[in-house]
């Protein structure tokens, strides 16, 4: 019956149940640490904020080159915070390019995070087709300068946030993440303090 009709959810689309995050080794990584997200007002970087904040760390650091994406998403945690009255957070918004490498230092040996996941990158297919060389030059150099930044101050873990893409790349934003991904097996196969990892993710629901 009319009754019954409702408005479609994109979870109603996946064909399977959601996959919740695990929670145990969410913390092992997060909570009461210092914990750094790159690229914290995308699609991908402001959600694995919230599921971050949800598992308490001492310190999150909002790194960002949008100031409206980096306003927006230090409001909404801020926000979300207060309601739930949990503000033993620490929330730190940082702006600025890491294609910068003075930048990336700075931050870096400023706040010396535990753990560092990586997620900015120009993920837009067409966009970065129709823009290769700023596309290339952002991904990677992006990439490079956060992990040896990383390693450097002796991070533990640092995830890079990847993409199905990369897989057999057909187009130049998969190539510039399969390149990535080469930086950190690179960087991995120097055995230092600092645990390289990376995860590639799919067309990302709601973004």
């Amino acid at each position: 019956s009319v009754a019954d009709l409702r408005a479609i959810a994109i979870e109603d689309l996946l064909g399977r149940d959601p996959v919740q995050p695990n929670e145990l080794l969410m913390g092992r990584t997060i909570a009461g640490k210092t914990v750094l997200v790159t690229g914290a007002g995308g699609s991908i970087g402001s959600e694995l904020c919230r599921q971050i904040m949800a598992a308490r760390p001492a310190k999150l650091i909002l790194s960002e080159m949008s100031e409206y994406a980096l306003y927006a998403i230090e409001q909404e945690l801020s926000e979300s915070a207060r309601e739930s009255g949990w503000e033993g957070t620490e929330i730190i918004a940082e702006m600025g390019s890491l294609i910068d490498r003075p930048t990336v230092h700075r931050l870096m040996q400023r706040h010396r995070p535990n753990t560092v996941f990586h997620a900015a990158a120009y993920k837009h297919v067409p966009l970065v087709e129709a823009n290769s060389i700023a596309g290339m030059r952002n991904n990677i150099f992006c990439t490079m300068n956060t992990a040896l930044e990383a390693e450097a101050v002796g991070v533990d873990h640092f995830i890079l946030i990847s993409t199905d893409k990369a897989v057999r790349p057909t187009n130049v934003m998969g190539a510039s993440k399969r390149v990535c991904e080469l930086v950190l097996q690179g960087l991995a196969s120097r055995k230092t303090d600092t645990r390289f990892a990376m995860v590639r993710f799919g067309n990302v629901l709601g973004s």
